[in-house]
């Protein structure tokens, strides 16, 4: 993943609306132990869960028991390092930075074509690897997340600066780092000169933020946000594709290719196999099936992100996630995930310690 830049970005013909696709949404954890014979797969909430339920009972060829995801993507990471070297689960989706947090701990089997034929039909640049340049993932998709305000918001937001207007008093809905791996900072950061390896601007523009009253909530899930938005009890955040789409009880706008400095993370979210799974063969090819042709152009309208295989067909209600080279380079950011996950921790403490306490 750290050739994974914005020049391959380009080159991969992601951009101009090849193949984009984003992180799904959280949902309440639960699920059931493994039984012989039959998948566990680990899935995000709605509208994702009904997607993948609807592809594997046509994909047909084993039980599956789904268990969905809490809070962010990470948290799926203690769960399977205290079970370690059983977990309960075959086949987990998640995304970049937790991509990179399982190939250091040497969790993920390898993948092969043999294993899942379709991705021949994805860009390899998109394809997570390890040291050795192993593949460790199956892609499903390569989104952004970006800010979103919304129609009740009182005013027209051009410029990260404009979250201090005093207009916005109690609007704005504000992700803790846990979410997004802090990326919203990384964007406050850039804004007055930082970046994600230099982020002190960003730190102290939350602080002002913060000490602004424009906060009126703080999300630990992405079910806080859709529920937030859609009662018009805040009406700015930040947020992914999947999350955005989800959003159905207002009228909301993604803040992409308005202003240099509302910036676009680009990231990619899919499948990965444990070493642990007693059942690689089944996992590996219920992942084929669900990033087929088909199956891909399903998940794009049915889940309202957009695939990465090429051959699907993808919707055009997602051209604010479609880049020409020139806007890549303008409005993009591909983060160095590995840094971010290194970080999280610290950022998370300093979140807790410096802006919690002004809310």
């Amino acid at each position: 993943m750290s050739e994974f830049s914005r020049r391959n970005f380009i080159k991969t013909g992601v951009s101009a609306g090849v193949a984009l696709a984003t992180t799904p949404l959280a949902a309440p954890f639960f699920g059931k132990a493994r039984a012989a014979n039959s998948l566990s797969v680990v899935e995000w909430g709605p509208p994702v869960i009904d997607h993948s339920k609807a592809i594997g009972n046509e994909w047909g060829k084993a039980p599956i028991n789904w268990t969905l995801h809490a809070g962010g993507g990470a948290t799926i990471l203690p769960k399977i390092k205290v079970a370690w070297p059983n977990p309960p689960y075959d086949l987990v989706d998640n995304w970049s930075p937790v991509f990179l947090s399982m190939i250091r701990e040497d969790w993920l089997e390898t993948v092969t074509l043999g294993d899942c034929p379709n991705l021949a039909d994805v860009p390899e640049s998109l394809i997570p690897k390890d040291a050795n340049g192993n593949w460790k993932a199956i892609p499903r998709g390569s989104s952004g997340g970006f800010f979103v305000s919304t129609e009740k918001c009182p005013i027209q937001i051009k410029s990260i600066e404009d979250l201090l207007s005093p207009k916005l008093q109690g609007q704005i809905l504000w992700p803790n780092p846990s979410l997004f791996t802090n990326m919203q900072v990384v964007f406050l950061a850039m804004a007055r000169g930082g970046d994600q390896f230099n982020m002190e601007p960003g730190w102290a523009f939350l602080n002002d933020l913060a000490k602004s009253g424009n906060i009126g909530r703080v999300s630990a899930t992405t079910a806080d946000i859709i529920t937030s938005l859609d009662s018009g009890e805040t009406t700015v955040t930040f947020a992914d594709q999947g999350l955005y789409s989800a959003i159905k009880g207002v009228k909301a706008s993604p803040l992409t290719k308005t202003n240099k400095d509302l910036k676009t993370f680009m990231y990619v979210s899919g499948w990965v196999v444990l070493k642990s799974s007693k059942n690689k063969k089944l996992a590996f090819d219920l992942a084929n099936y669900m990033i087929s042709k088909d199956a891909s152009e399903r998940y794009g309208k049915e889940v309202g992100e957009v695939p990465v295989n090429t051959r699907a067909v993808v919707d055009q209600s997602l051209d604010h996630l479609r880049f020409s080279p020139k806007e890549v380079e303008e409005f993009v950011v591909v983060p160095d995930f590995d840094h971010l996950s290194k970080e999280l921790d610290g950022w998370n403490k300093r979140w807790e310690q410096e802006i919690v306490p002004l809310l």
